[in-house]
């Protein structure tokens, strides 16, 4: 299950509104659009999105979060601050089983974490440049370009003048009893202190639902 299923599967939890046939083009265009925005979300600091999904004896757990959340800055990396910065949230966010703790149970372990950010891909491009710097134009000009489509990854979340970047996170546990997973315990409150909050979407085989999560209240039970 790929995080594109993830999402759709998550999408499914959402409130569905059946325009009446009467409703005016203008009316039901506005309703899509409304829907849509609540399906994707809102990059509001502070504020995290997590899925969840069991298939089988795997499950696949997707995290979306503004990055401010998790490195204090929605900018390209320029300083050596910057970089170390973002250098340990990744290894913090790899760091699944220590994230993501499943009821004992359950038996669940991580197998997989994959961090992606439009961040990581400047970060890489500018690592690249320095490195390939003196290897004449043609290098620079191959690197450029993938600063470019780096930048242009990023772009569509641009608001007012202002770069609003988003780190994403994909999780795989396999667990040796599926059948007797009941609760999460998300620590990325305390990891991750400058999130307040944490949108959950689930299915857990025939169980689904939503909740908040606060750094107060970080468990859910499925």
């Amino acid at each position: 299950m790929n995080l594109k299923t993830i999402a759709m599967t998550a999408a499914v939890l959402s409130p569905l509104v059946l325009a009446a046939p009467w409703v005016s083009a203008e009316e039901k265009h506005a309703h899509e659009h409304e829907h849509e925005h609540r399906q994707h979300g809102t990059h509001v600091h502070g504020v995290a999105a997590l899925n969840i999904a069991l298939e089988g004896d795997e499950v696949h757990v997707e995290l979306d979060s503004p990055a401010a959340n998790i490195v204090g800055f929605e900018h390209a990396p320029s300083s050596e601050a910057d970089h170390a910065a973002l250098d340990q949230a990744v290894a913090r966010l790899k760091d699944g089983d220590a994230l993501f703790r499943f009821n004992a149970e359950a038996g669940c372990k991580m197998e997989m974490a994959k961090v992606s950010s439009a961040l990581l891909a400047a970060e890489h491009g500018e690592h690249e440049g320095h490195k390939e710097g003196d290897h004449g134009h043609a290098e620079k000009g191959d690197h450029d370009h993938e600063r470019h489509a780096a930048h242009g990854h990023d772009e569509h979340e641009k608001h007012a003048g202002e770069t609003h970047s988003d780190i994403d996170a994909a999780y795989h546990f396999e667990c040796a009893q599926p059948g007797k997973l009941s609760s999460l315990t998300v620590e990325l409150f305390e990891a991750f202190p400058a999130t307040g909050e944490i949108e959950v979407q689930y299915v857990i085989e025939n169980r689904q639902g939503a909740v908040e999560l606060t750094p107060s209240e970080h468990v859910v039970n499925f």
